[in-house]
């Protein structure tokens, strides 16, 4: 039984549908948004064990006696976080909405700590809500740094003889201070740090003085802290490898600010570009985007009027790309065979009508006869010769031959190739 009238037969057609309703879907909405060229782990993530990734941080807190984990599809289960956990949010790719900004300051103003990594737009967006305002130039050095300018290095406030570095990190320019929210802590760099305001890499010693400059802050906020360092990169494998003491640094202020009731801490990575061919990045940018997306009302009344769209245009999607109908289909849909014999309700055969008939004599004429009556002859007429005279090249197109309909001015052909070979070899 063929597969193709099954599926387009009255029974099935309301599966059909179906069917090809969620297919339409798949690949205008999901499709879309699931395409992206990142092919490596995204940076400043704990399964990224490359320079960039922050797995040593990640291997440090289960040492220390924390509990890790990760929000991958949305920023939904910060909601239900203890309210004594840590979140660490380092860089991104996908900009915050207001929903979920407001999700994470409910979580902080119940007594949780979040340690924001800033330096990137969303990151940045995030400071600026809790009032944390950074430059728009980056930090240079011109003493103390490592390798290169951009990465500095300065003093770290808990261990002394112990040097931080960060890379690219920009200045907090103004923190705002209120009736629920005050600074306890500052972090700053050596007195010899400047602004690179003309971002040319270069000190202008007349319009770029030297000053210790804000690097990071602890604010209280509400029952809970807020952690701002102007470095994503602040925790990454390559620093912790190199001796500096970021992690250090990072693990006193969880410990010391978190209450401890809950010891969890959750990496805040939905925000990422994961590459699609990775599980996080089927999860993340596929069924995560559209939760994202969802959140707003206008996405809601366009993937309304989608479907709907695709509601009204399915059913007609058959008769739209019906194929036409050739010569041959409509010969042998209405010829009459005793493989299509019909029976009525006392199980006696119907006689075929006139019309199927004439049909079914056509049919066998013109479209069965030639093509069985040439092999039939050709088939007779190589049976007589011996098989060592054809060549490779003649075996294979007889071969052939016999598996395809032909016309009468082929049939002529191979039969008088037929003849030619059978002469072969007689006269020897």
């Amino acid at each position: 039984m063929k597969l193709t009238p099954v599926i387009f037969s009255k029974k099935y057609s309301p599966l059909f549908k179906m069917l090809i309703q969620t297919l339409l879907i798949f690949l205008v909405i999901i499709l879309p948004l699931s395409i992206n060229i990142t092919s490596g782990q995204p940076p400043y993530s704990i399964n990224n064990t490359g320079p960039g990734g922050m797995s040593y941080f990640n291997s440090l807190l289960l040492e220390s006696g924390y509990n890790t984990t990760r929000t991958i599809l949305s920023t939904d289960p910060i909601i239900k976080l203890p309210k004594s956990s840590t979140l660490i949010i380092a860089g991104g790719s996908k900009n915050y909405r207001d929903s979920e900004i407001l999700a994470i300051d409910g979580f902080i103003l119940q007594g949780g700590l979040a340690v924001i990594l800033a330096g990137s737009g969303p990151t940045n967006i995030l400071a600026k809500h809790f009032g944390v305002f950074l430059s728009s130039s980056t930090i240079l050095e011109t003493t103390y740094y490592y390798k290169t300018p951009e990465i500095i290095m300065l003093n770290s406030p808990i261990e002394t003889n112990t040097s931080l570095c960060m890379i690219e990190a920009r200045e907090l320019s103004f923190i705002a201070e209120s009736s629920t929210q005050t600074e306890l802590l500052g972090i700053s760099t050596y007195s010899t740090a400047f602004l690179d305001e003309s971002q040319d890499g270069i000190w202008n010693i007349d319009s770029e003085p030297t000053a210790s400059l804000q690097v990071g802050t602890v604010l209280k906020r509400g029952l809970g802290f807020v952690i701002v360092i102007s470095s994503p990169s602040f925790l990454t494998n390559d620093l912790y490898s190199q001796g500096f003491g970021n992690i250090n640094l990072a693990l006193y202020l969880i410990g010391y600010y978190s209450s401890g009731e809950e010891r969890l801490v959750c990496f805040e990575e939905s925000h990422k570009r994961w590459p699609f061919s990775t599980t996080e990045g089927m999860i993340n940018q596929s069924y995560g985007t559209i939760i994202l997306l969802s959140k707003t009302q206008v996405f809601i009344f366009l993937l309304v009027l989608v479907v709907l769209t695709l509601y009204y245009f399915t059913p007609r999607f058959r008769e739209t790309f019906k194929p036409k109908e050739t010569y041959k289909k409509f010969l042998s849909d209405r010829i009459w065979s005793r493989e299509r014999e019909l029976y009525d309700t006392y199980g006696s055969p119907i006689k075929p009508t006139i019309e199927e008939q004439f049909l079914s004599n056509l049919y066998f004429q013109y479209e069965l006869y030639p093509k069985k009556a040439y092999q039939y002859y050709l088939t007779k007429k190589a049976s007589y010769i011996q098989l060592e005279k054809f060549t490779e090249e003649e075996k294979e197109l007889f071969e052939i031959a016999f598996k395809r309909k032909l016309d009468q001015k082929t049939f002529l052909s191979l039969f008088k190739m037929l003849e030619e070979i059978q002469k072969r070899g007689r006269f020897k």
